[in-house]
């Protein structure tokens, strides 16, 4: 008997400033999942929140996100009731940055009893404040660099006192950034007291907290982990080294514009150094509870490795690093696709059989 193909409502958009590239993911998603056992439906949240979501799922052919360029949207409860009443059975997320990565449309999900793609509420809460997973990664004696926060109030009343704390703690040139945005948003690199005050100034205009870390010169690697299921191991996919050609560290531009980066996949490292980089992944992974998919980003240097960030939502687009680390473990995209549903459904049914 011919299986009934599960109803996908694919989340993108948001209210973040990587909504351009949560479009970039959704697009290829919605284009990517095999309609042979499923039907897609797009659901695009505007950067005012509002949601487009329209009645039915897509015919066959490619789909194009500006179809819904310009379109208000509704509010959220009639995208909802949209999402119920054409029985949607599962929501894959393809959100980055707040709103979408950090927990809350997760919640959202869970109140719905609504199956989703990704890390659970506080896996995807944990990933996303950069500030609590230092703290938990110390905590397991996980090896990150060293790091100073900054409110943006202690910032505005003494200026000049965050620079000397940052500069007696951590140097330059030292890692800027707002601690609860992905994508390297607002990421910097300072090397100077102007070039610090620079970037905090501009943090400040995206989050009232800033992170600012030790600059750890080395080799920059990525290891993307997938799901094995409810009582199944995690499996940890080859590691990627990642070399930016147009700038000088992993930024926005070189993280988004094909060719700006050489991403070698496997890596070149040693196989000591690959299991190591690989028993990493895999503990990170465990430690936020990163359920169906992560990517954690790591530094080698002079042997060391320090964890920078862990992703519970990586990009899907035509330059990122998950489908490529997918690819050479012999996963194609749809296949990719069909095994983060299918981690999602069977997540949803372990949670439901403990509800009373």
């Amino acid at each position: 008997m011919r299986k009934k193909k599960l109803n996908v409502a694919v989340i993108m958009g948001g209210r973040t400033a990587e909504h351009e590239i949560s479009l970039q993911t959704g697009e290829m998603i919605v284009n990517s999942l095999p309609r042979s056992r499923f039907n897609v439906k797009p659901a695009v949240i505007t950067r005012r929140g509002r949601w487009i979501v329209r009645r039915g799922y897509l015919p066959e052919g490619n789909w194009s996100r500006r179809l819904f360029k310009g379109r208000k949207g509704t509010g959220i409860g009639a995208a909802l009731t949209t999402l119920e009443n054409d029985r949607v059975d599962v929501a894959f997320i393809a959100m980055h940055g707040p709103y979408g990565e950090d927990g809350t449309i997760q919640g959202l999900f869970e109140i719905m009893d609504l199956p989703y793609t990704g890390a659970n509420v506080i896996g995807s809460s944990i990933g996303m404040d950069k500030i609590k997973f230092k703290e938990l990664l110390l905590f397991h004696k996980i090896g990150v660099p060293a790091y100073i926060t900054v409110s943006k109030e202690e910032w505005k009343k003494a200026p000049a006192a965050v620079v000397r704390r940052i500069e007696r703690g951590i140097g330059y040139p030292c890692v800027a950034k707002p601690p609860r945005l992905g994508s390297s948003v607002g990421l910097a690199i300072p090397s100077s007291r102007k070039e610090l005050k620079e970037a905090l100034s501009h943090i400040f205009e995206l989050d009232r907290l800033a992170i600012v870390e030790k600059y750890i010169e080395g080799t920059e690697l990525t290891c993307a982990v997938l799901g094995g299921g409810p009582g199944k191991p995690p499996v940890a996919l080859p590691v990627t080294e990642i070399v930016p050609k147009t700038s000088s560290y992993f930024d926005y531009k070189a993280k988004y514009t094909p060719g700006a980066t050489e991403e070698i996949t496997p890596a070149r490292i040693d196989g000591r150094t690959t299991a190591r980089v690989k028993r990493t992944a895999l503990k990170v992974h465990r430690i936020i509870e990163g359920g169906g998919m992560s990517r954690t980003d790591m530094i080698l240097s002079r042997g060391r490795l320090y964890v920078l960030e862990t992703n519970t939502i990586p990009g899907m687009t035509k330059t990122s690093l998950l489908p490529q680390a997918a690819r050479a473990h012999g996963i194609d995209f749809p296949e990719l696709l069909e095994k983060i549903v299918d981690l999602a459904m069977e997540a949803h049914r372990v949670k439901k059989s403990f509800r009373h």
